[in-house]
């Protein structure tokens, strides 16, 4: 395995994986976010170069902290052969089996392949959720009533202080691995989320790791009025300026969101995302 440092090779590869969107979208954001600061300490392996098969990224391995948490402990993967990925899984140490991480792929040989590899290795997989995946290439103009947020609010980005609201909110959330994991998004990346008189955010969205949408929520008291619509639209013009894709996932049943979504502009793909989580086995 090779891991590219180098930013010729890193444009090559963004140009290559651009090309294989949708299932490549996750690998293409984390290789974005390397060449734009690398603020989340990511590495980007290959099976070979310049002709890959296989695509991982991951946590640099020299920046792992001591205590495990899978939502920074995340890997992402994109394979043109499945043979390739499974080679690189059982010949090298591209994923670290000395604890639990998450493992994120829009393939599904990636999902049926890794619970394989897991279990020779002594790991439990568990498939926390899978999601559909959807992207918002040209935004359609927000309806009057929804662009139009209320006098009393305030677009703005999130704090580090809003970060245990979010915490308290994400399906799963909840801990302080979640809460941690939250605050390092928001340092690093860019958000948007709506502001009541008070300065509390009432709706909101954020970009993980990966360049993708993640814990987009209306509070309850505040939900039917567009607002998650108007903090996505604003967090997606953003990251248009920056040349990223502004895709995402939703569970199927959301079906709020989903309409919310489709009212955008957005185009659902028949692409899944899986988030497996593995971890070693207790005797």
């Amino acid at each position: 395995m090779l891991v590219l440092s180098n930013q010729d090779e890193l444009q090559v590869l963004k140009k290559e994986l651009r090309c294989c969107f949708p299932e490549s979208l996750k690998v293409y954001g984390a290789v974005l976010n390397i060449c734009q600061g690398n603020a989340f300490n990511q590495e980007v392996l290959v099976d070979s170069w310049p002709n890959f098969q296989v695509v991982i990224a991951r946590p640099q391995r020299k920046k792992i902290p001591s205590e495990a948490n899978y939502f920074v402990q995340s890997y992402v993967v994109f394979y043109r052969l499945l043979g390739a990925y499974e080679e690189l899984v059982k010949d090298t140490d591209v994923l670290d089996w000395k604890q639990e991480f998450l493992l994120q792929g829009l393939q599904v040989g990636v999902h049926q392949m890794s619970q394989s590899l897991a279990a020779a290795r002594g790991f439990s997989a568990k498939l926390l959720t899978k999601t559909q995946v959807f992207l918002l290439q040209n935004l359609l103009p927000l309806p009057a009533a929804v662009a139009k947020s209320g006098s009393e609010l305030k677009l703005s980005s999130l704090k580090t202080a809003h970060a245990a609201l979010l915490n308290e909110t994400w399906s799963v959330g909840g801990t302080q691995k979640s809460l941690k994991y939250l605050i390092q998004l928001i340092q690093c990346f860019p958000s948007s989320c709506l502001l009541d008189a008070g300065g509390c955010p009432i709706s909101w969205v954020l970009l993980d790791q990966f360049g993708c949408l993640t814990h987009a929520y209306t509070m309850p008291a505040h939900r039917g009025k567009g607002y998650i619509q108007v903090v996505i639209a604003a967090l997606a013009k953003e990251l248009h300026s920056m040349g990223y894709p502004v895709y995402g996932d939703v569970l199927e049943n959301n079906t709020p969101m989903q309409r919310a979504l489709k009212c955008m502009g957005a185009h659902f793909t028949n692409t899944f995302l899986f988030y497996d989580l593995y971890a070693p086995q207790t005797l």
